[in-house]
């Protein structure tokens, strides 16, 4: 974990905790499916509050059928986990709110210390939507909201010096990471911003063009965006989303890594809380009630038939390729295309004692890109993994 440095522990933590059970591989995922859906909850009911009933129950279904959403709550890695702690967060704030207690105290403690371990950026994410909802009560909250906004907000350097300090274990790897060369900065361009927002919208996957249905649905988010700056309490969504979004591309541009859109992951979480807010507006007009049951319709079956492609194309299943490798001769060269497709085609064909020696002992399966085999490569003599 600290040489990669690329996630912060808490994720790889629980893994190891489940590891201990000898788990399928299905099984490994079910943490991730477990955050997923907790994710679905808890974002419903802080849209509910901050934005009305309707809305957070649209927003839980959008975020349900969200094909971004359901592909990071099935996979092995940490993006689903650090996505729950940044709404819960948030609630576990509002909830302090309305109604300031030690023990709620202590929980919007726990939960933001549990989103810093998590993920990096839903830890920036998170400052910016928590500032915004504290400075959106400060001015507008009921008269007990604004007095404990405006206590927290006089107090929030201690709260941040009591985060900071159960961090400090894991600094020094932060500022190592934070020296390394960093890569090529991606150019700022209307092509890569479509890609990034359609990631958000109905793409299966990274990558795809805007297309008609993403304006269909930025549409949505757009009318989202002019009803929650009109509307007390639904304010932070935007900044949550903007926010977090320009902040996430700044730091990428400051010190580049991959560009992926799924970087995005913490900020793009509130672009169906948006869309749900602009259609609750729309079912609010009793004239308009039957347009917006039909926008809500498009939306889930443009969402399934992104999911039916992302579950058909979108994960490559390695067992077959296994399991007729494992026929022929262990002497004949297996050659895959790079390293991802290296690693996961000697898992499977080989095991896992292929990830310590590279094939030393076992079937050659080189990579024709010529990488090493970075597990082998990460681990220096005499430690263990």
């Amino acid at each position: 974990m600290r040489f990669d440095a690329v996630h912060p522990p808490l994720d790889y933590l629980v893994a190891r905790g489940v590891e201990h059970l000898g788990p399928a591989d299905w099984a490994r995922k079910l943490p991730d499916v477990l955050w997923g859906c907790a994710t679905v909850g808890v974002l419903g009911m802080l849209v509910s509050r901050r934005a009305g009933r309707l809305a957070g129950l649209l927003a839980a279904l959008l975020l349900a059928v969200a094909p971004f959403h359901v592909r990071y709550s099935q996979e092995f890695r940490p993006y689903a986990l650090g996505l729950l702690l940044v709404c819960l967060s948030l609630l576990c704030l509002d909830r302090y709110l309305e109604k300031p207690a030690a023990a709620r105290l202590l929980a919007l403690y726990l939960s933001c210390l549990a989103t810093a371990y998590a993920l990096y950026l839903s830890a920036v994410v998170l400052t910016i939507g928590a500032l915004a909802l504290l400075v959106e009560d400060v001015i507008g909250g009921d008269p007990l909201r604004r007095r404990t906004a405006r206590r927290f907000l006089s107090m929030s350097p201690l709260f941040a010096a009591a985060l900071f300090a159960a961090y400090l274990p894991w600094w020094p790897v932060v500022r190592e990471a934070a020296r390394r060369p960093p890569m090529a900065a991606a150019p700022h361009t209307l092509e890569r911003a479509g890609r990034v927002l359609s990631f958000f919208l109905f793409a299966p996957d990274g990558g795809h063009p805007l297309g008609a249905t993403g304006l269909f649905y930025l549409a949505l988010v757009a009318l989202g965006v002019a009803v929650a700056v009109r509307r007390n309490g639904s304010r932070f969504f935007v900044a949550w989303t903007v926010g977090g979004m320009a902040a996430i591309e700044i730091l990428g541009q400051l010190h580049p890594h991959y560009d992926v859109a799924r970087r995005y992951l913490p900020a793009g979480l509130a672009i169906p809380a948006l869309a749900a807010i602009g259609i609750s507006w729309i079912a609010g007009r009793p004239r308009l009630r039957p347009i917006s049951a039909l926008v809500v319709l498009a939306v889930v079956v443009l969402d399934a038939r992104s999911l039916a492609a992302y579950f058909k194309d979108g994960r490559a299943e390695w067992r077959p390729l296994a399991e007729a490798l494992r026929t022929r001769s262990i002497s004949e060269p297996v050659f895959t295309e790079n390293q991802y497709a290296q690693l996961c085609t000697a898992f499977y064909a080989v095991g896992p004692l292929w990830l310590f020696d590279g094939g030393k002992s076992g079937r050659q399966i080189p990579n024709l890109d010529g990488e090493i085999v970075r597990l082998t490569w990460s681990w220096q003599p005499g430690t263990t993994a």
